[in-house]
């Protein structure tokens, strides 16, 4: 915390970037295949659980140790099967959006 506030300093740091117009002209100019798959929306938290969280455990579960057939896509939807109705990972592409990449085998080189 800064002396004297309540705001944490990462939050005075972020929010006015987050504030910024131009911030999705930026994403647009990403010039490769990003994508994040999230434990919830951004209006929601995550649930914890006894070693991972349920995220986490329930991408395990789907993953089986590499045994999962599928591209990425696939991964987060039967993630999402697993979870409850108050947590609902989130699927996010930044940049070139690749077919081909979210269609290869997750986790893969």
């Amino acid at each position: 915390m800064t002396s004297g506030s309540n705001i944490p300093p990462e939050r005075t740091f972020y929010d006015p970037i987050l504030k910024d117009r131009k911030i999705d002209e930026r994403k647009e100019a990403v010039k490769a295949s990003v994508l994040l798959i999230s434990g919830c929306q951004d209006n929601q938290l995550s649930q914890d659980g006894a070693f991972n969280g349920l995220f986490t455990a329930q991408l395990l579960r789907v993953w089986a140790d590499g045994d999962f057939k599928g591209g990425y896509r696939q991964l987060h939807s039967q993630i999402v099967r697993r979870m409850p109705p108050d947590q609902t990972p989130n699927y996010f592409r930044v940049g070139i959006r690749s077919a081909a990449f979210e269609a290869s085998t997750p986790f893969t080189l």
